[in-house]
């Protein structure tokens, strides 16, 4: 009796196995319709730290290849290699995908070499700006400050409207290293403008800005230049015989193109003609025409006292721009950017007296201005003709700033009117 029931209960296992060898057989033949994440625990066999659901973003039924003819015994790392089958590593790129900047705890996250994919040094700022700068308030509101931070020098500007620390522009960070080369040019004086291109150096480069020469009565657009004001532009090209080619570009006016002209036929020049640049007209410094205009009508001013209070003392908020920034932008923006251009060793650029009387008040310091302002005045009270400023661009990116004079004086007599 009993062997007679083991004979029934081993026939059962025999139909079993093959019954089971038949399903293995059919799903290895139909392998696109399985979906072998139910048949196939994989979750118990890879410790993938729970942060990949491996199941639901690999199929691996086209990689299985399961035979139950050896054994019953299924080694399931052997037999998916899982390893060679799913390149974990390379088909998921971390640094794309996550922003390991801000969102992820550097410390417990997955096993990345951080240093190759990530700069650690930006990713994390641990300061606020009052560490390295100090408060931001009223007393040094409108100053530029630099911190080194990272090994790199980064410029901050105190905001005077919010007394808060901001990242500085380039216009700001610019007048601020061209205020480190004023103060160590110290300027104290009009120079003969031939002695500073005897200093030019061949690797060096040169900006000009001069004063146009003598005009007739005529302040308009259309005024020409007088006689004694084209001989005077000739004999300054005279006096340059010698140095390098000259790029030329005068204002609006027709008196500043006559000037470089004549500049250019007395210094020897087959090509005489120059551009025309509008920031070199007589508006650059001002910032509000109404409270420009507001002003003078206060002062009973024609302007020009107006201008050379404020290039000496400043006030008239609101009217003008900051002087050393404003002086700044002019010679980054606009007068180097156009020398450069030419591929020209100097830039011969002519303008007009109420650009040119900050101009030099700015590359002075303040020692040279010009006093019509002052009632009464003893002596010179205003910018010569061809006068102005000058400065040598050196390889370095370092700066040399003059104050010019191709006449006598820098300065002249104007009848008080």
């Amino acid at each position: 009796m009993k062997s007679n029931i083991l004979k029934v209960l081993a026939g059962f296992a025999f139909a079993s196995i093959l019954a089971a060898c038949g399903d293995s057989d059919s799903s290895s033949t139909s392998a696109d319709n399985t979906d072998v994440r139910d048949s196939v625990v994989i979750r118990d066999s890879l410790n993938w730290i729970d942060s990949i659901r491996v199941i639901d973003s690999v199929r691996i039924k086209d990689s299985l290849r399961i035979k139950y003819k050896d054994s019953l015994l299924i080694h399931y790392i052997d037999s998916l290699r899982y390893v060679d089958s799913t390149r974990y590593i390379d088909s998921i790129l971390f640094k794309d995908s996550t922003r390991i900047l801000d969102s992820i705890n550097l410390i417990d996250s997955l096993y990345i070499t951080f240093m190759d994919s990530t700069r650690l040094v930006d990713s994390v700022i641990t300061h606020t700006p009052e560490e390295y700068l100090g408060k931001c308030n009223a007393n040094n509101a409108g100053q530029l400050k630099i911190a080194e931070i990272n090994g790199e020098d980064r410029y901050f500007y105190c905001d005077m409207g919010t007394y808060l620390w901001r990242n500085a522009t380039k216009q700001e960070k610019d007048s601020d290293i061209n205020d480190r080369y004023v103060r160590d040019s110290r300027v104290t004086e009009f120079i003969p403008i031939d002695s500073v291109f005897r200093l030019l150096q061949s690797d060096e480069k040169m900006i000009v800005v001069l004063r146009h020469a003598e005009r007739d009565d005529d302040i308009t657009v259309m005024s020409a230049l007088t006689e004694t004001g084209r001989l005077q532009s000739q004999a300054l090209g005279r006096r340059l015989l010698g140095s390098p080619d000259m790029y030329y570009a005068g204002s609006q006016y027709y008196r500043t193109h006559m000037t470089y002209n004549n500049i250019a036929i007395g210094h020897g020049d087959l090509d005489t003609l120059g551009d025309t640049l509008a920031v070199l007209n007589n508006g650059w410094y001002i910032k509000n025409y109404d409270i420009y205009y507001m002003s003078l009508i206060r002062e009973n001013d024609d302007g020009r006292g107006v201008i050379t209070k404020w290039a000496a003392q400043g006030g008239y908020t609101g009217a003008f721009y900051d002087l050393a920034p404003r002086s700044s932008e002019l010679i980054e923006e606009f007068l180097i950017p156009a020398l450069r251009k030419s591929l020209k060793q100097v830039g011969m650029f002519i303008s007009h007296d109420v650009m040119l009387i900050p101009l030099v008040s700015y590359v002075s310091e303040g020692r040279i201005t010009i006093p019509y302002y002052q009632k009464p005045v003893e002596g010179d009270n205003w910018l010569n003709y061809l006068a102005g400023i000058a400065v040598i661009l050196k390889p370095d990116g370092t700066k040399k700033f003059f104050a010019v004079k191709s006449l006598e004086s820098g300065t002249m007599r104007l009848p008080d009117e």
